[in-house]
């Protein structure tokens, strides 16, 4: 068989770089299908979404050949649609040959323990790297008084940190920096810096000798995480101050107690006295011994601090709030659907109360803030606002507004970091957590560096199944429980000793369950589906992107006059369908709209969501989209992802569509089933128990109908997940407003029947009404500052889209200034020469209706073209002489394609008249043939 590669492909399959580059485009997009394959004959069958149509290609990988075909219009056997399956079947093959890789690791047994680094192997790696780390990382020193002592070490970055030395040529000490505290190496990068200096002094070394540590330094010694003391005060010096630790401490220093916390009757002891210190680090473990003791005191019932709530927690929800209310910092770790958002909202409410806090920070991914601002003003009496604007508006909100909850992104907290850790949240709640599993990322440190007094994460998937995940999310919750990070990969990491930093393996993992056990709380919603309700649904609400919201506000600016009219043709309800249509399929990806680009925030949701419910948690999910291209762009992520789904369309014969259906219920491995609208009705997909909607269909029973092929009798979970997707300041949330159009009105305008249905004129005033109050907003302004304007395609509608032919008329009118101030320009390509004056005319006569040229005159340049130098007062000559130029070349096109011309019939010939009293333009002119 052949080695399939990309350059192979360029070279030996495209017939040109333009077609290969336009293949490369269509596979990125993912504007296909496999249908069919057979890794073992080397057989692949792809159905296509093409421009004009679809098709269906094929490939053959024969052992010393390749044949291809497909059955597009394109003369040759290597068309973009060929390039773009060979290029997924190179993918398939890299995937395959993986996977066989993978399959083969997981049937090795367990390596033999000289394979493995062994804990003390890895504590001297850390040690080596903080070493490194400390004579390369630039730090400076400012020294104290004397070497046994309080020294200021600075970073390049400006960062200081205390560094204490006990004795200095051996660098034993401690340092204020959060490595030391949590290592239990007993040294840090600062200490090693410190001890480097000192001994390439030897002068320094000599005055040690004769220097005795200046006070009785109580610290917390991060290698026995206890308390310890040390000191070398003459006798006389401390007598009386010994006999008020010697309860706590003995004579070595290592101390007596159990807990932390019992040193406050120390701390009273010595107040005042300067002698002896105890060092910062210490009083926060005390601290946070302390705190646990009073949370421990919380009673048990907390029913009536839930009467505060407008809604019923249910007892697994009630348990959760229990648990979180005595800890300092907490994990709910329940699957989607069972209502972490409730229990964090009780938990904060709660904490309000029994704390008195008034600053609660939501840290949650863009699409949530809505619902979170939702959820938390429909439960309880406590005022939300979501963070957002320029820096400025956003430092305001931090600043001067008085609501308890404040609501923001992971991205923002990268931005605001400084103006958060001012604000000093209360309780600082994380969602989807796994956002900041990475611990190496710029947003995790930002997140984990905010000062909070407590904190709770909320994440959907379960810890136990991506270890590396663990330490960093923990981290934020409990620095000291898994730290350091190289005890944590000596308890729980079979490391390779040949190839560094390679995984071999896990080990020891109901150790880390127990640990974890202290902080995390998880319910499956099998455990728990007595509870629950039939249905529970969550709305996602994505942002669209600032080019989507400029195509869709493009559409509602030419569905507006529209809405406007008096009387409603048939046209006009064809015109409001059209627009209404594109304007949702923007919000779905711009590629079912223009046919290149391909922005989608919603499937980067998606994403999100099928690793929680299907790659973590296992469960069967059904995924609803109107549109074969969302569907084909849906497919191509699953099968980049590895993830085995089935496809149903309208493509597939009704006979065959049963095999489909057993095939998902009856391969555990097969978890999710794309299916359009055809698998809305009379199909059971009980196999499932999560609906997805990748967008809302206009009918209220289709939903139901798609709900209804999962929840339906012999459905073995109780309950189902419906996830919908929305696109905010969208035609989406209009339709999740619920407005109910009566069923004669839906058919003809939304379900295509205008062309058999006879409205009133009565029917037609409703209608009207009826999607005015729908439709009243105004378009959102986009927000994007510096995002270019990108040109659709041409074949895209553009008389439906008034943004765009907005640009073509700044462009002719520009042009006429250029030509006459005379400045030079490069002569335009014919399509575009011929789309520019197209586009003008199309806007000009109420896209493409001649009947109302009367009523609509084409739309002034507006402020932009005023910003770009165009003057909406061109003279009706300059517009004579523009218009009359690209008739003529119109006509030019005309007689090369059909060897006559095109005529002006006005008196004088052109095609072209303005009437220079009314200003009125007239285009007449008699076609060949005619």
């Amino acid at each position: 068989m052949i080695t399939l590669s990309t350059d192979y492909i360029r070279k030996n399959i495209a017939p040109s770089d333009l077609i290969f580059h336009r293949g490369l485009d269509l596979y990125r997009n993912g504007a296909f299908a496999c249908v069919d394959s057979d890794p073992g004959t080397g057989r692949f069958v792809y159905d296509v979404d093409g421009r004009y149509g679809d098709y269906t290609t094929r490939v053959q990988l024969l052992p010393d050949d390749l044949t291809t075909s497909c059955d597009c219009p394109f003369p040759g056997k290597g068309c973009k649609h060929t390039i773009a399956a060979l290029l997924d079947v190179e993918q398939k093959l890299k995937g395959w040959e993986q996977l066989g890789r993978d399959e083969n690791r997981q049937k090795r047994k367990a390596p033999p323990d000289d394979v493995c680094l062994t804990a003390d192997e890895i504590r001297e790696q850390a040690l080596a790297d903080r070493k490194k780390r400390a004579g390369s990382e630039g730090f400076t020193v400012v020294w104290g008084d004397m070497l046994k002592g309080e020294h200021t070490v600075e970073t390049v970055k400006g960062k200081q940190y205390l560094v204490t030395l006990h004795d200095p040529p051996a660098g034993k000490g401690h340092c204020t920096c959060p490595d030391y505290e949590t290592n239990r190496l007993g040294t840090c990068k600062h200490l090693l810096f410190l001890q480097h200096e000192v001994r390439r002094d030897k002068a320094a070394v000599a005055r040690i000798a004769s220097e005795q540590f200046p006070f009785v330094d109580i610290y917390w010694d991060s290698v026995r995480r206890r308390p310890r003391l040390f000191c070398e005060r003459p006798e006389g010096e401390v007598r009386d101050a010994r006999e008020l630790w010697r309860d706590f401490f003995a004579d070595d220093g290592d101390y007596l107690r159990e807990r932390p916390a019992d040193l406050m009757a120390l701390l009273r002891r010595l107040d005042g006295n300067k002698r002896v210190r105890f060092q910062e680090s210490l009083l926060n473990r005390i601290e946070h011994d302390l705190l646990d003791a009073e949370l421990a005191k919380i009673p048990e019932d907390i029913s009536p601090a839930l009467g505060r709530i407008r809604a019923d927690l249910y007892p697994y929800q009630v348990a959760g709030v229990q648990f979180a209310l005595r800890k300092k910092a907490a994990l709910i770790g329940d699957e989607m659907g069972l209502g972490k958002t409730l229990q964090a909202i009780a938990i904060g409410v709660i904490k309000k109360e029994l704390f008195g806090f008034s600053r609660i920070l939501v840290v949650t991914l863009s699409s949530l803030k809505e619902q979170w601002k939702r959820e938390i003003e429909r439960f309880v009496d406590e005022k939300a606002v979501i963070v957002a604007g320029n820096p400025m508006q956003r430092r305001a909100v931090y600043d001067a507004d008085d609501s308890l909850f404040k609501i923001t992104n992971y991205e923002a907290v990268l931005r605001d970091v400084d103006v958060i850790s001012r604000y000093n949240p209360d309780l600082m709640i994380l969602d989807e957590a796994q956002r900041i599993k990475n611990f190496n990322t710029k947003t995790a440190d930002a997140v984990k560096n905010i000062r909070r007094r407590h904190a709770l994460v909320l994440t959907g998937t379960p810890l136990e199944n991506k270890l590396e995940d663990v330490y960093s999310i923990v981290q934020f919750l409990d620095p000291y429980l898994l730290s350091p990070l190289w005890r944590f990969a000596a308890d729980h990491f079979m490391l390779s000793r040949q190839k560094k930093g390679q995984i071999l393996g896990y080990r020891n993992l109901d150790r880390l369950h127990e640990k974890l056990k202290t902080i995390v709380i998880r319910r499956r919603k099998e455990e728990v589906l007595s509870d629950l309700p039939e249905q529970i649904v969550n709305n996602y609400y994505v942002e669209l992107t600032d080019k989507q919201a400029e195509i869709h506000n493009g559409y509602f600016a030419a569905l507006v006059p529209l809405l406007n009219k008096k009387f409603l043709t048939p046209m006009d309800i064809r015109r409001i369908q059209q627009l209404l249509l594109m304007m949702r399929m923007t919000c779905d990806a711009t590629y079912l709209v223009d046919r290149q680009t391909n922005i989608s925030p919603k499937l980067t949701e998606l994403e999100g969501i099928i690793d929680e419910l299907v790659v973590q948690n296992g469960h069967k999910v059904v995924i609803f989209s109107e549109w074969t291209t969302m569907i084909f762009l849906i497919g191509k992520y699953l099968s980049s992802a590895g993830i085995n789904f089935i496809e149903l369309t309208g493509k597939v014969p009704v006979n065959k569509r049963q095999a489909l259906i057993d095939a998902f219920t009856n391969n555990p491995d097969c978890k999710v089933f794309l299916s359009s609208d055809a698998g809305g009705t009379g199909l059971n997909l009980q196999a499932a128990d999560c609906v997805i909607n990748f967008e809302l269909p206009w009918n209220p029973a289709r939903i139901n109908q798609r709900i209804g092929r999962v929840n339906r009798i012999g459905q073995k979970s109780r309950c189902i997940n419906v996830v919908n997707l929305i696109a905010k300041n969208s035609i989406e949330e209009k339709i999740l407003a619920g407005i109910q159009l009566k069923t004669a009105l839906f058919d003809g305008v939304f379900e295509g029947a205008a062309d058999t249905v006879e409205f009133s004129q009565a029917k037609r005033a409703e209608l009207l009404n009826q999607l005015r109050e729908m439709m009243g907003e105004e378009p959102v302004a986009v927000s994007g500052e510096h995002t270019p304007a990108e040109e659709l395609p041409e074949d895209t509608p553009h008389y439906l889209n008034p943004r765009v032919l907005d640009e073509k008329v700044r462009e002719v009118a520009y042009d006429a200034e250029e030509v006459e101030a005379g400045i030079p320009e490069a002569e335009p390509a014919p399509a575009e020469a011929a789309k520019g004056v197209s586009d003008r005319s199309a806007d000009g006569t109420a896209a493409g209706s001649p009947a109302e040229s009367s009523e609509r005159s084409p739309r002034p340049v507006g402020e932009a073209g005023r910003r770009e130098g165009v003057h909406r007062d061109a003279s009706p000559e300059r517009m004579t002489e523009v218009l009359n130029t690209g008739m003529q070349f119109i006509s030019g096109l005309m007689e090369m394609a059909t060897g006559r011309k095109m005529t002006g019939t006005h008196d004088d010939g052109r095609m072209v008249h303005i009437d220079h009293t009314t200003g009125e333009v007239t285009l007449k002119f008699k076609l060949p043939g005619f």
